[in-house]
């Protein structure tokens, strides 16, 4: 049966603990418009009026926090940054105390993500809230897939038990049939190779 709800309580897991290996130095403290990028996916978020926002460190985790001094948002080591994104989710996961609907993952490196997006996924899961709403784009003629990321709570223990580098999409995968896939241009636009980087610059 369809579960509805006026509102899901939601809260929100920003990843912002990766090495950035190809890009050659810490994504989350590239500038953009005057500001880091953690900072500006943490603002976006905030936004949205979860009932929390987690935000998962590991490398370069001083400087990270440093850009969040001021900013109603929980921080969270991942002392094991360096074996992948999914540690990094399930570190997040893990923190959660509060009792929520579904959580939203969400990555700092989207830098066109704004509060438009991540309120068609959100105005998606309300009509839903058991199924797990994820952003879709193109690239290349092909159909993409990924955060940002609605899960049902259900989904709970399985984000707590993610490991490696492939983050939540194992979770998206094998659960098909329960999705729902929103289309976000926006989401395309990463930062992960230097002539990502120099795209963003360009715009700055």
């Amino acid at each position: 049966m369809m579960k509805k709800a006026e509102a899901g309580r939601f809260t929100i897991i920003l990843l912002a603990a990766g090495p950035s290996s190809r890009l050659g130095q810490a994504k989350q403290l590239v500038r953009f418009d005057g500001e880091s990028l953690v900072r500006r996916a943490a603002r976006v978020a905030l936004s949205l009026e979860p009932v929390s926002i987690t935000v998962v460190t590991g490398f370069a985790d001083n400087a990270v926090e440093h850009e969040l001094r001021d900013l109603p948002v929980r921080l969270t080591r991942n002392d094991e940054w360096a074996q992948g994104m999914g540690g990094s989710i399930a570190c997040g996961v893990r923190s959660i105390s509060e009792r929520v609907d579904g959580v939203l993952v969400m990555l700092c490196d989207q830098w066109r993500i704004d509060t438009t997006d991540l309120t068609r996924v959100i105005s998606a899961w309300n009509s839903d809230i058991s199924r797990i709403i994820a952003a879709s784009w193109c690239e290349q003629k092909a159909t993409i897939y990924g955060a940002p990321t609605l899960f049902p709570c259900k989904y709970i223990r399985e984000l707590q038990n993610l490991s490696g580098c492939r983050g939540a999409k194992a979770i998206i995968d094998q659960n098909l049939a329960k999705v729902q896939f929103v289309e976000l241009k926006n989401a395309a636009c990463d930062l992960d190779r230097p002539e990502d980087l120099e795209q963003l610059l360009k715009l700055s």
